[in-house]
């Protein structure tokens, strides 16, 4: 199986230190103390100790990735964190909504440096990289050399590799936005934007999985990221709004996730809501069961103000077994607070992260 790799780039484009006020998990060394190279690489090596205390645990990445776009810790000025796939993905800009998705692998500095790529080779024995970006914050920076520290380090679930880097400035919005390969997975009967109620939601998860075992069946390995990709395209047949689809396996480890990318390649088999329900293994029984619906409560990015409550949402799972005996969880949900949701019967109140 292909290696994943998950890379952190770290903007810096200011270098003097300023008071930060303290908070919950602060790390040893914030974003604001940054002043050196020596600094830089204590800064990453403690976003790496982070994200591997996060992921060695049943606490969500997703909160501590959506710290990254705030003044804090994690974030000082022109000094921030972007998340990249091993094929220069990116999947997280903290300052660049826009940016995801796009690929920089072959993003040159203004020396022609091939900057993304050099990260990457750096970060197997951990090291710095100097580049030149002009920074539209710093007056005459075009001739001064910036630079950035690589460190990598392993996941728990098919030692997939990750890298974080630090340290490195650029203006993406250049970049063209991606192109899928959408004629991989056939238009279903029905579409994300076709679900309104908990019939069609049932349908579509149905379809999902049938087109995905079709698609993996037919293209093999060497497109399944492609075929991923589909599912996740925005606005696509797969993904609308707030209808998306999630993947993983009867141990909770998440293959897929069509809205939050920092989701995947992890397990969240003992993830509790706020009322200390594990929801995942609820999902994974009723998909055992021949299929069925959990009731449950999520952040809604729609909704302001219920970022700590959720609001609630049903989702609808079906499993099915691989050749070689795996088992697979295919579901998707709706918020029942949505203006074309239909009300229908409560399965109780269980909240999840899904």
């Amino acid at each position: 199986m292909k290696l994943m790799t998950v890379v952190f780039i770290l903007g810096l484009a200011s270098l003097l230190p300023v008071a930060h006020p303290a908070a919950a998990q602060s790390p040893a060394l914030t974003a604001s103390e940054v002043v050196d190279a020596e600094t830089l690489k204590s800064f990453v090596e403690g976003a790496r100790a982070r994200i591997e205390e996060i992921n060695a645990g049943t606490e969500l990445l997703t909160p501590f990735i959506a710290s990254l776009r705030e003044e804090g810790d994690w974030r000082h000025g022109n000094l921030y964190l972007i998340l990249l796939s091993d094929e220069g993905t990116v999947l997280f800009h903290a300052d660049d909504e826009d940016a995801g998705d796009k690929n920089l692998l072959a993003l040159e500095d203004d020396r022609g440096n091939t900057v993304v790529q050099d990260l990457i080779a750096a970060s197997e024995t951990g090291g710095h990289v100097e580049y030149y970006w002009d920074d539209p914050a710093q007056e005459g920076d075009e001739d001064t050399p910036k630079i950035a520290y690589a460190t990598q380090f392993s996941g728990r679930i098919y030692d997939n590799t990750n890298v974080l880097i630090g340290g490195y400035y650029q203006d993406v919005s250049h970049v063209p936005p991606p192109v899928y390969d959408l004629s991989l997975i056939p238009t279903p009967e029905v579409r994300a934007a076709d679900v309104t109620d908990l019939e069609s939601l049932r349908a579509f998860v149905i379809g999902a999985l049938q087109a995905y075992v079709a698609a993996v069946q037919e293209h093999g390995a060497e497109r399944y990221r492609d075929i991923l990709n589909v599912l996740r395209a925005e606005e696509g047949d797969w993904r609308h709004g707030s209808i998306y689809l999630f993947i993983f396996t009867s141990n909770g480890y998440v293959i897929f996730h069509g809205a939050d990318r920092t989701q995947e390649a992890r397990t969240v088999l003992d993830s509790e809501d706020i009322n200390g329900v594990k929801v995942v293994q609820e999902l994974i029984k009723a998909a055992r069961a021949g299929g069925g619906y959990v009731e449950y409560y999520l952040d809604d990015p729609s909704v302001t103000g219920d970022e700590d409550t959720g609001s609630p949402k049903i989702s609808y799972a079906q499993s099915f077994t691989t050749r070689n005996g795996r088992e697979i969880i295919v579901g998707a949900g709706i918020y029942t607070g949505d203006a074309t949701a239909v009300e229908e019967p409560s399965w109780g109140q269980l909240k999840s992260h899904f």
